[in-house]
């Protein structure tokens, strides 16, 4: 399982998002129609049709010729946003251990407190279990 996490230019969270089958292309693809412009080639600002862009977000120049051997100004622009994609699958398979441990340990929670308040002694199958469920909890 992948976690991504989209941030906008400004630092800001645009999404959060966690997915089992899609791929992080897929993905990426996705980001790029609702969170902004990828990263990209556009006319240099003071050529005509020119995209407006901040100085700060150029990330190299170069020269290219047309078809007619004009040669003009192109900027590379940074990307709106940024995705950071974290695999999470260790994570996931861990929090169901957690779980049905806790759910265990919770369900098994009264013979506890009925020997601590009834003198009733607790099971050792169910003590020794208990045990276990508590190792396997990581947190």
């Amino acid at each position: 399982m992948k976690k991504f996490i989209v941030t906008k230019k400004d630092g800001s969270l645009a999404a959060l998002f966690q997915a089992h089958s899609i791929s992080e292309q897929e993905s990426l693809n996705s980001v790029h129609h609702f969170w902004g412009l990828p990263e990209r080639w556009v006319l240099h600002k003071d050529e005509s049709m020119a995209e407006a862009y901040d100085e700060a977000d150029v990330l190299e120049e170069e020269m290219r010729d047309t078809l007619d051997g004009v040669a003009q100004k192109w900027v590379k622009l940074k990307a709106e946003y940024t995705v950071e994609i974290e695999d999470i699958t260790a994570q996931v398979a861990q929090d169901a251990i957690n779980a049905e441990a806790l759910a265990y340990l919770a369900s098994t929670d009264w013979l506890v407190i009925r020997e601590v308040d009834a003198g009733v002694p607790c099971p050792a199958d169910i003590k020794t279990l208990r045990a276990e469920a508590r190792a396997k909890v990581v947190r």
